[in-house]
Formats: structure tokens, sequence, C-alpha cells
């Protein structure tokens, strides 16, 4: 008999995320960064937000802050975005600030790598109380451009896919109706019909069978016909439509639609976005229901409280329903024009009392963690790091080698590094809801894949 053979050698060990060797291009890997952050968040007035202590904004901000009854609270931001930066406490350290000294062990190799240092989501609670403007936001290629030609209004290089997740009883227009409810527009509103003319006659031609780019280049022209008509001639058509509208409630019970029509010309009178309105899909979310907003789709948000979550950007192209700056050639150029209701999401289960949201965009994800009294959930380490946002009830939050947990209320928001195990629990005396926002775990996990494949051939040539 020879000579036994050699033993095979044994393959490399499988790397963990925190194993991935650093970028000679980035700093020195920075020492390990505290498991758990306070952050005191930034907040936004805008006129459309609910005031005082009316707004979930004012009641979730810092319980230090004075709430002012006569002033609106619109939104809550919690990231990095230079308009509103959250702090880390208790220095008061911008977020961005913080990350940036400890870019690796915060942000995990795959987030650091993709989204050079930076955090990539921003996470915002809405408390709305009169309508948004009619607006889209662009896709990356757009934001640079619009960023590049008018920095004044387009403050930032990136898109800005969104996600809207309701909190109470929310109501939005988003998305152009189909083309049936479309014609039935033309044929019932005459005010709109006498705006776009010849175009209306097109539109009423239109088969939703026919080829996708015919149904969007009559639709397009349809909608640019209206949003460009002249000031005069919006004026009046709105004035007859509203008048037209309270003389029939008399004598019938109005739409669901055209009581959206008749309060959006009180708020914004002779404004073409309440004619532009009759062309969208009109959306009612209840409790937990959410609609993904990818770039480039029109939308109006009109009334409730939500979360929402996306792309760290501020960029925003508007036509109608505000006082601000009005780029009307580059929205109406910039759509889609899918003319479809949109899908409702729900949340995928992930454990007992987690629910998952996850958008077709790798730049975050969103879970709502509903805790009954006493309960217990403990979150595995993601590749990824994490905010976390108690909007009711109370109890604690403890990560990895901590002996003692942290004490979570309302109002309280929590950074957690990559690769960090969480346990939430709530208090034995009342029940507690978070929401956390991450990034996409799907991309996260091709992302680890591919560098470990890459390290994995490496080693073994």
């Amino acid at each position: 008999m020879g000579a036994p053979s050699s033993p095979a050698p044994a393959p490399p060990p499988p790397l963990a995320d925190a194993a991935l060797p650093d970028d000679p291009a980035l700093p020195d890997a920075s020492p390990q960064p505290p498991p758990l952050l306070r952050l005191r968040c930034g907040v936004q007035h805008y006129e459309w937000g609910r005031h005082g202590d009316a707004s979930l904004v004012a009641r979730l901000a810092d319980p230090a802050f004075q709430i002012d009854p006569f002033l609106p609270y619109a939104e809550l931001w919690m990231g990095t975005h230079p308009a509103a930066p959250a702090l880390v406490l208790p220095a008061a350290e911008p977020l961005g600030a913080w990350l940036a000294r400890n870019r690796r062990a915060a942000l995990g190799a795959a987030v650091d790598a993709r989204w050079a240092g930076d955090l990539p989501f921003l996470f915002k609670v809405l408390s709305v109380a009169k309508p948004l403007s009619i607006q889209a936001h662009p896709d990356k290629a757009l934001a640079e451009a619009l960023h590049a030609q008018r920095p004044e209004t387009y403050k930032d290089a990136n898109h800005k896919p969104e996600m809207a997740i309701a909190l109470t009883h929310f109501r939005a227009l988003f998305g152009f109706a189909g083309i049936e409810e479309l014609k039935d527009v033309i044929r019932t509103v005459p005010e709109v019909a006498r705006l776009i003319h010849e175009d209306a006659d097109k539109l009423m031609t239109i088969k939703e069978y026919h080829g996708g780019n015919d149904v969007k280049s009559v639709l397009k022209s349809t909608f640019a016909k209206l949003m460009k008509a002249s000031k005069e001639a919006v004026s009046e058509a709105v004035t007859e439509l509203k008048d037209r509208l309270n003389d029939e409630s008399k004598i019938r019970t109005l739409s669901e639609k055209e009581q959206v029509i008749l309060s959006l010309e009180r708020q914004y009178p002779e404004d073409v976005g309440v004619l532009a309105a009759l062309f969208f899909n009109y959306v009612k979310l209840s409790p937990g229901e959410a609609i993904y907003i990818g770039a480039n789709e029109p939308h109006a948000y009109l009334s409730g409280d939500c979360i929402e979550c996306m792309a760290t950007s501020d960029n925003v192209v508007r036509a109608g329903l505000t006082p601000k700056y009005r780029d009307v050639e580059n929205l109406c150029d910039m759509l889609t024009y899918k003319h479809v209701f949109p899908e409702i999401l729900r949340g995928v289960p992930v454990q007992r009392y987690v629910r998952r949201y996850t958008p077709p965009t790798d730049e975050f994800e969103v879970d709502c963690f509903s805790l009954p009294t006493g309960e217990v959930v403990v979150m595995p380490p993601a590749p990824s790091p994490s905010i976390f946002l108690v909007i009711i009830g109370e109890g604690e939050i403890q990560v990895d080698s901590m002996v003692d947990g942290e004490k979570a209320k309302e109002g309280d928001v929590f950074f957690v590094p990559a690769n960090t195990q969480v346990t939430l629990s709530a208090c034995d005396h009342a029940s507690m809801q978070l929401y956390r926002a991450g990034v996409n775990s799907n991309a996260c996990s091709t992302a680890v894949a591919g560098k470990r494949s890459q390290l994995q051939k490496t080693r073994t040539d």
C-alpha cells in the first residue's frame, strides 16, 4: 500500500462582517463606538404642520422643548441631513460628525463602503394638518442635474425614494388614476375639459390596452396642458368648479374626491393644483398601512400622521398647492405617467410583535415593534446601523454587553451601531410601540456576501 495521501487543506474560516479588512483608502479603523446613543432630533416648522400639542411631532420632540400653541410642528428629522441633523447626547455633537469619527465600526463595512461613511436614510415623523404641495422627487441622474442648475432650490444631488407608514388615518393623492377614471373626469368636469381642449379628445379615445408609450404620451400632453394653463384661465375654471359643486351639494351627496376638491380650494383658492388633484388617485391609509413612492411619481399628502423614511435627500420638485417655487416644466417632464392605483403595504411579520416594511430600494427598511405589557423582543445583530423611535408607552432598550438597559419612553430616539444585538422590553404597566429604520437588509446581505466571496477567492488563489 502506498503512503497515505496528504489531507486536503482546510477551507478558510467564514468571514464575519466585522472581519472584512479596511479599505486602504479609508481612515484607520476607529475604536469600537458606544453600543447605544441617545439622539436629540430636529423639528421642521413647515406651515402645513399641526399646531402646538395637537401635533404628534411636538409631543415626540425633546421633553425640555417648550411647545408653542401657535407654531406648526410638521416634521421630526432623525438622521444626518444638514438641514436638521440629529445631535448625539449629551455633548450635542451632530450625528454626521460622530459617524465620521466612527464610520467603519458604527456603519458596518458594507454600508460604509457603499455610502462613503454616511447614513443613507433619513427617518421622519410627519403631522399633516393641511395639504402638502403636488410634488415629485427626482431620480439620481435628474437630482444631479437639478442640483447643478439650481443649487439654491435643489440643495443636494441625491434621489429621494420614500415610504410613508400611517400612524393615524392618513390621506394622500398619489399617482395618476386609471384611464377610465380620467375619462370620467373629462365627461363630468367641464371646467377641466375646456382647459385642455383637443387633448381631452385624445384622452377620450385612448384605450387601456394601447401601447404604454401611446398612453404615456397622451397623458403627459394632457397633464402638461392643464398645468401650464394661464393664471386667468385656471382662476376662472377653479371658481366655476367650486360654485358648481357647492350648488350640487344641495341636491346630491358629493363624492369623496369632490369633497377633497372643495377642501383644497378653500386652502389654495385659484390654484391649478385644485384641478390637478382630479387626475390623481385618492388614497386612504389606516394605521399600519403604507405606500412606497418611487422617483418621479406625483403625490401630495393631505392629512394625518405618519412615519416616513427615505434616502438622505431634501429634493422636491413642486408644481401646485404651494407658495414655494414651482418648477412646472421639470415636473411635467420627469413624471413616469403610470396610471394604476398604488400597492398598499402592510408589512411582513419577521418575528412575534415585529412587522417589516421593505421597499424596492437599497437605502432603507422600517420595522414596527408592538410589544404588549411585560413582553420582550430580541433583534439579532444587523449588518447596518439602526435608529429606534419610541412612539407609544415605555420600557427598556438593552444592547449587547450592557449590564443594565436604558429606559425608553415616548419620544426617545436611539442610534444603534451595526452588528449589535438589541433587546426591547415593555414595562409591567404599559405596552410599547417603536419604529426602527435601517438599511435594507437584502441590500446589506448581498453586499456582504459579494465582499466575502471576493475575499474567499483571494485567500484560496
